[in-house]
């Protein structure tokens, strides 16, 4: 049976490049589906602790220290209804703290922060819908906090919060290398002249950090990386002739 809807949803992921090192991290506790039939497919994990040596071969260890509690994420669909169908994904977090940090080494074991980012109450949510007949899609997406505190070196040495619901696309802070986005959404609409069964789809981060050639501590790093990702999407079916 084809596909008319499906989600997904993921606690964390990233792809940082620093001075030449790439480390890859999830998608974290990925759940995902397609609709019909109904499906729910739910990951309930209590905590996470995990460091990421990003630049391991120098003197200097360029660190990433990820922790999450009470991660909870569901992709799920109802299946078809009178006359419409549709799909969710969301990711939930009790708690996130995501520290980049630089190690010295040895000889000096203070390390210098770059960039932490502590959160509590992380939601992400996306929907897709179709209703039958006019062949009518939509796709929505959410996220909320109930805190949030940035602060390092890489945001200027500040300390920035929030809490509540965020509006889409909220820039927290953004300079030429740095840039942290709230409720991060990401449209991906099929061209117009693509016929067929095509799929336009909304991503959601509660957390997206973009870093572009980004300095710190004598070393330089880019990628992304994401905490609590949620996504849905229908299929459109180009009517009959």
């Amino acid at each position: 049976m084809t596909a008319l809807v499906s989600s997904s949803a993921d606690s964390f992921a990233g792809n940082l490049d620093a001075d030449g090192f790439t480390t890859a991290i999830g998608p974290f506790a990925l759940v995902s589906g397609a609709a019909p039939p109904a499906y729910d497919d739910t990951s309930r994990i209590g905590s996470f602790d995990g460091t990421y040596d990003l630049t391991s071969a120098e003197a200097n260890t360029l660190s990433l220290t990820m922790q999450a509690t009470h991660m909870v994420n569901t992709a799920e669909s109802p299946g078809i209804g009178v006359d419409e169908i549709g799909a969710s994904g969301a990711a939930d977090l009790g708690s996130a703290s995501f520290v980049l940090a630089d190690s010295p080494g040895p000889m000096l074991p203070l390390s210098i922060l770059g960039l932490s980012v502590e959160a509590t109450g992380i939601h992400s949510g996306s929907d897709s819908s179709v209703v039958f007949g006019p062949n009518e899609g939509s796709l929505a997406g959410d996220a909320s906090f109930h805190s949030l505190t940035v602060a390092g070196a890489l945001v200027g040495g500040k300390t920035l919060t929030f809490s509540g619901d965020a509006k889409a696309n909220t820039v927290l802070y953004k300079s030429s290398t740095v840039t942290i986005t709230l409720d991060d959404q990401h449209l991906l609409l099929p061209p117009a002249a693509t016929g067929g069964i095509i799929g336009p789809t909304i991503i959601t981060d509660a957390i997206d950090i973009q870093l572009n050639h980004a300095t710190f501590a004598g070393q330089t790093i880019t990628g992304d990386f994401d905490i609590g990702q949620s996504s849905a999407s229908y299929a459109l079916i180009t009517p009959h002739a």
